[in-house]
């Protein structure tokens, strides 16, 4: 039996070479670290800020499961969600958020190639 002699012990109360003890700098948005299975496209993030629509975790929270629900019921493309006055539209395939609209500037807009809405 050969014994690999590189194998480093375990010296100091340290694990060298497998822990970091150097702190990460937070690159992710709030929306994207709160929500593993549900993306924020660009442009949907875009509306949020010139819209000014606070995406909280609880509101990301209802749309996830409107997600979930498209998902059991088939859906597998774009979707409408319709949370009070705020409209989003949600790629199932994806799980990606891709627009967001609030429904004061919904008169006259057509939404089009959407496999269903869902109210949360």
């Amino acid at each position: 039996m050969t014994v690999n002699n590189n194998i480093k012990g375990i010296t100091g109360g340290k694990l060298e070479g497998f822990v970091s003890t150097n702190p990460k700098k937070a690159t992710e948005s709030f929306a994207s670290i709160f929500s593993q299975t549900l993306k924020i496209s660009k442009h949907a993030s875009e509306r949020l800020k010139f819209q000014n629509i606070n995406l909280d975790e609880v509101t990301l929270s209802k749309i996830e499961e409107a997600v979930k629900k498209a998902e059991q019921k088939g859906l597998k493309n774009d979707v409408l969600v319709l949370d009070g006055n705020k409209a989003y539209i949600v790629n199932i395939k994806n799980k990606v958020v891709v627009t967001v609209k609030d429904m004061s500037g919904l008169k006259d807009n057509i939404f089009t190639n959407i496999d269903g809405v869902l109210m949360i």
